[in-house]
């Protein structure tokens, strides 16, 4: 009996998948070339993607929806680096911390047009402004789920209360690299006030 592959499902999110990328590396080259996201049109985006504009439509409600889902896997890109960070075992120093961290402010940097655009977004369009808030949200929880492994490990002292401490250390993060990278600050020469910040926040708080 001959078996039927339904390939239909997958065909369309690979399709979708192929469009997402070429929109938003279209978007993160007229970002770097210094053209403000509220001035990018729709036409733009199709034309460097070189995809119709109602294949646009098919995928994303507006330039906005495109927005916030590049940030998502954006943000996301960088919370897995700090994969680096949690990994970090009992009795790691400042600076293996330092060279953790340096893996998130790197990945930080390489979307450092894309994120600027989101933050300024946000101060005028109120959906994005919850919506990326709900992302960084999430990247606190896994901020909160790293800390507590190594809580577990006995690295970060128990009596710290991590849930409380990961959205304060993940919103420190993003604004200062935002302020950094947007400034044209060399990140890697303020790795060392990060680091410190860390350390004694998290793992050495009576040192």
């Amino acid at each position: 009996m001959a078996v039927t592959v339904r390939k239909g499902r997958v065909s369309r999110a690979t399709r979708r998948e192929e469009i997402a990328r070429k929109l938003f590396a279209t978007a993160e080259e007229l970002l770097a070339e210094g053209i403000g996201f509220a001035e990018i049109s729709v036409e733009q985006l199709i034309t460097g993607a070189e995809i119709a504009r109602s294949t646009f439509y098919v995928y994303f409600e507006d330039k906005g929806a495109l927005l916030m889902e590049l940030a998502e896997r954006v943000t996301q890109t960088v919370g897995e680096a700090a994969d680096a960070w949690f990994s970090l075992p009992p009795g790691s120093t400042p600076d293996d911390l330092k060279a953790a961290l340096k893996q998130i402010a790197d990945a930080y940097t390489d979307h450092r047009y894309l994120l600027a655009a989101v933050v300024e977004t946000a101060t005028y369009d109120p959906r994005v402004r919850a919506q990326f808030a709900g992302v960084m949200q999430r990247r606190a929880e896994d901020l909160r789920v790293g800390f507590r492994r190594q809580q577990e490990t006995g690295f970060i002292p128990a009596d710290i209360d991590v849930a409380l401490v990961a959205p304060w250390l993940t919103w420190m993060i993003e604004r200062g690299l935002y302020e950094l990278t947007s400034t044209g600050a060399d990140v890697d020469d303020k790795l060392d006030g990060m680091t410190t910040v860390v350390w004694r926040t998290l793992y050495a708080p009576t040192g």
